[in-house]
């Protein structure tokens, strides 16, 4: 959380406790364990009667905010808000694993998020506008250079001015925010609610294993996705996924070649 929003957050962490004590009382909560890796709020398990149900706060109650009217317009392809108030919500607890669905599995969810009509009314921001932010989060690391990222960043502006019809993205979706909840299908959760193009959304499916190639192929087959935008978004975002991947232990040997690319200028090249 200091690393997303700096020292600043300091005073907040402090007062968590006595934050939750007050929400739990409101809402009549027993607080139970913390969700590992939250980087904008703080997010447990909790019960009330005994039902089990999910607690997230967060110091940015007005992105918390839009991120409870994206979870409501996301139904039921995401949690039901059970109540909210200034920094804080209680949602559906979801019985499920985080994992990446299969390929029809995530081509549907996808038409689903995306389908919420009059995207530009129910974002948190243009997607344009979130960029200085979020570049901002993924400073060099290891071989993930600042050229790699100074081309990402071009390339990524470069997409975002020549997009098409926008769409309301999720704008995070990678793994650990997808559940599969058995016959309940498969939930998002934790969206960012920002105005951009469909292919943005793709991204980390595609670039989560070492077949890029065919996922990227199989992907565009079962969707109306362009092949050639989407390879571009991933050819952007390959920097910021290492790095992530970095940072968790995790390989990047199947970007290395897409990380080549990004340097020799910003077109897709010969990896895709």
């Amino acid at each position: 959380m200091r690393r997303r929003y700096g020292d600043s957050v300091q005073p907040w962490l402090d007062d968590l406790p006595n934050l939750l004590d007050r929400v739990a009382t409101t809402w009549d909560l027993t607080l139970g364990e913390v969700f590992a890796d939250g980087n904008s709020g703080v997010t447990m398990r909790v019960t009330r009667g005994g039902s089990p149900l999910v607690l997230k706060v967060s110091p940015d109650a007005e992105v918390l905010a839009a991120q409870v009217r994206v979870l409501r317009l996301y139904r039921p392809s995401a949690p039901e808000i059970i109540a909210d108030t200034e920094g804080a919500v209680l949602m559906e607890h979801i019985d499920g694993v985080a994992r990446w669905p299969d390929l029809d599995q995530f081509a549907a969810l996808l038409r689903d998020l995306h389908s919420v009509p009059n995207p530009a009314d129910h974002a948190r921001a243009d997607l344009l506008d979130d960029i200085p932010g979020f570049f901002a989060r993924f400073p060099p690391n290891g071989p993930v250079t600042a050229e790699h990222l100074h081309r990402s960043r071009e390339l990524t502006e470069e997409l975002v001015a020549t997009r098409p019809a926008p769409v309301l993205l999720h704008g995070d979706l990678h793994r650990d925010n997808l559940l599969d909840a058995g016959p309940r299908g498969v939930v998002a959760i934790d969206p960012q609610g920002l105005l951009g193009e469909a292919e943005f959304d793709a991204v980390d499916y595609v670039l989560a294993q070492s077949d890029v190639r065919v996922r990227l192929a199989d992907l565009v087959s079962v969707t109306s996705l362009s092949s050639r935008r989407l390879a571009r978004w991933c050819l952007a975002m390959a920097p910021l996924i290492a790095i992530g991947q970095l940072r968790t232990g995790g390989p990047i040997d199947h970007l290395t070649g897409i990380l080549a690319d990004l340097r020799g200028g910003p077109e897709p090249g010969t990896w895709w």
